[in-house]
């Protein structure tokens, strides 16, 4: 079995890719010449054409180049090569900059009309109603131009935020009762998992926060910034509210992340009884936030690749042979890049190639954790197959807000199969304290993250000023209404919104986290308990990509998500894993 990605498959040398360069910068030269053109059926036609042909090209370029430098992100090469496309990508979006005004010049009947003649148009025809959805936040030609050149200019606190972040931030020697360890973003977690004394793990914790209180005023200017740009991109689209600038695109309305803040605000009791019960377990006197890396067992079972595929294969059976069919075309040779080397990107994700179908990407070391993440991995992997089979170009990527819910399913799966199938008590706390952890992580963090991002966005915009203290204050009174811990016995801990890159990176992203395990772990539940027609409602949700609003494709699959019941649902699943984990231990 082959176990790395054939990426020549994609560009068998550089020859080809440049070709591809050529191609694409000659095509927007074309494309800028629809400028005052989209006023009728035949060059709306053309235009979309050409729009798909280039994109698709782009698209592929992009994926394998990026690709590539994580095989090997110290390859100086690979780095130069991604940071060409920049440039090209700039120019791409830049010539297409007039393209909603002259789309919502006509009426949206109009394309109804055109669709019915030309099948390219009906392939846009979603994305067309989007521009017209939001047709009261498109700008003038001119004025979407100035937006795109100053786009460089908006996105530098990110890079900003990287600088500081990555390059400033140095490995650091701690000396514990284990010996003299060197500490890093990259590994400070897993000895907060495998140091037993609890001062060492302080020890670590405060040697890299640290670095976020010496320079908590940069840290805070630069945030500052994000939300000064987020306010700028409010008033300038001309939206109400700061949640509907970043919801509205895609028709979530805000009362979805409001129900899930109070809705989480409400039921923090499971959190807070699972943090009592890890408390006891490790006979700690008082519980940090240093000691939830800490796992309650490790089982010695290992699973190599072969037998974690074949175990993922197995898992599956219970969703048929189509759905189990798919999931060996997402793991076939030389679509999966296994183990971890040097130089190779940390992680695991799934991608795809245009015109060459999923890859994913792992650092398999052979335990329960690879296990899970092969599964995962592979459910987002099926998810691509079922949209590239029965979408058009133009509709087959699913957004954000459901992408999460087959891989958060698939783990459901692997899961239940462990707990009914295995013997061994070690993994089956393993396999519970991971699902667990990943609801706390998942749901439960990412929701505190998504309260706090709110909170500090609304205080810039009622003129409060944004220092690092009022950001830590935010933060320390979320913890204790969440967690109920109170950092002020753990001050760095305040400092936590300077770690989390997503705040600076991509604003109001992090809920959608909670959201997806919510739709995940309710349709799981109708799977499992044979509510009739739930598998093929599931399915078929898959297949639908991004040709609806993500609301009423998760509605597709069972779940109503703007009501509160899937938000009440996981905390419920909490408290019922908890109990089980309490009869497991005792």
């Amino acid at each position: 079995m082959i176990k790395e990605w054939n990426l020549k498959e994609v560009y068998p040398s550089n020859k080809e890719i440049e070709k591809d360069k050529e191609f694409i910068y000659s095509k927007i030269e074309e494309l800028k010449k629809f400028q005052g053109r989209l006023n009728n059926a035949e060059d709306v036609a053309a235009f979309f054409t050409l729009e798909k042909e280039t994109e698709q090209v782009l698209e592929k370029l992009f994926a394998c180049l990026s690709m590539n430098f994580d095989l090997n992100q110290k390859d100086l090469n690979a780095q130069m090569e991604m940071g060409k496309l920049q440039p090209l990508y700039m120019a791409y979006v830049s010539a297409l900059s007039f393209v909603d005004e002259e789309i919502i010049k006509n009426k949206y009947e109009d394309f109804v009309e055109w669709s019915k003649k030309y099948k390219i148009i009906k392939e846009y025809l979603f994305s067309i109603r989007k521009t017209f959805d939001g047709a009261s936040h498109v700008l003038t030609a001119k004025e979407e131009a100035i937006i795109a050149n100053y786009s460089t200019v908006t996105g530098a606190f990110s890079s900003l935020y990287a600088m500081l972040e990555n390059s400033d931030n140095k490995t650091l020697n701690v000396e514990t009762s284990e010996g003299m360890l060197a500490i890093n973003k990259n590994n400070y977690t897993y000895y907060l998992g495998t140091l037993k004394s609890q001062e060492d793990r302080k020890k670590i914790f405060e040697a890299l926060f640290e670095h976020y209180e010496t320079h908590k005023n940069t840290f805070a200017a630069i945030y500052k910034g994000v939300i000064d740009k987020d306010i700028a991109m409010m008033k300038n689209r001309h939206y109400k509210t700061i949640l509907e600038t970043f919801l509205d695109h895609n028709k979530i309305p805000e009362s979805v992340y409001l129900s899930l803040i109070e809705t989480v605000r409400k039921h923090t009791e499971p959190l807070k009884e699972w943090i009592r019960l890890r408390k006891d377990f490790f006979h700690l006197k008082e519980y940090h936030t240093y000691d939830r890396i800490l796992t309650m067992a490790h089982s010695d079972v290992k699973y190599d690749y072969e037998e974690a595929y074949n175990t993922v294969l197995k898992v599956l059976e219970v969703m048929g042979e189509d759905f189990v069919n798919h999931a060996k075309i997402a793991m076939k040779e030389e679509h999966v890049d296994v183990y971890p080397r040097d130089g190779k990107r940390s992680g695991a994700y799934s991608s795809q190639i245009q015109g060459y179908g999923p890859y994913i990407l792992l650092n398999h070391t052979d335990d329960l954790n690879s296990l899970f993440t092969l599964i995962h991995e592979c459910g987002h992997s099926i998810h691509t197959l079922y949209s590239l089979e029965n979408q058009p170009y133009a509709t087959k990527d699913y957004v954000i807000f459901v992408a999460e819910i087959a891989s958060t399913f698939n783990e459901q799966l692997l899961l239940d199969y462990l707990l009914k199938n295995s013997d061994d008590k070690t993994l089956k706390i393993q396999a519970l304290e991971q699902q667990i952890d990943s609801i706390v992580s998942t749901f439960y963090r990412q929701t505190l993250f998504a309260d706090f991002e709110y909170q500090a966005h609304l205080k810039a915009l009622n003129g409060e000023g944004l220092t690092y203290e009022t950001l830590c204050n935010i933060m320390k009174e979320l913890y204790l209404e969440y967690y109920g811990i109170d950092l002020e016995t753990e001050p760095l801990k305040k400092f936590v919104w300077a770690y989390i890159p997503h705040l600076f990176n991509s604003p109001f992203y992090v809920y959608q986290y909670a959201t997806c395990l919510s739709a995940a772990m309710e349709i799981y539940q109708n799977v499992k308990n044979n509510v009739p027609g739930a598998k093929e409602k599931y399915i078929e949700m898959l297949k639908l990509g991004g040709s609806m609003y993500p609301v009423d494709i998760v509605k597709k699959g069972g779940v109503d998500l703007t009501t509160s019941k899937p938000f009440e649902a996981v905390c419920n699943k909490l408290s019922e894993l908890v109990k089980t984990m309490k009869e497991l231990i005792k």
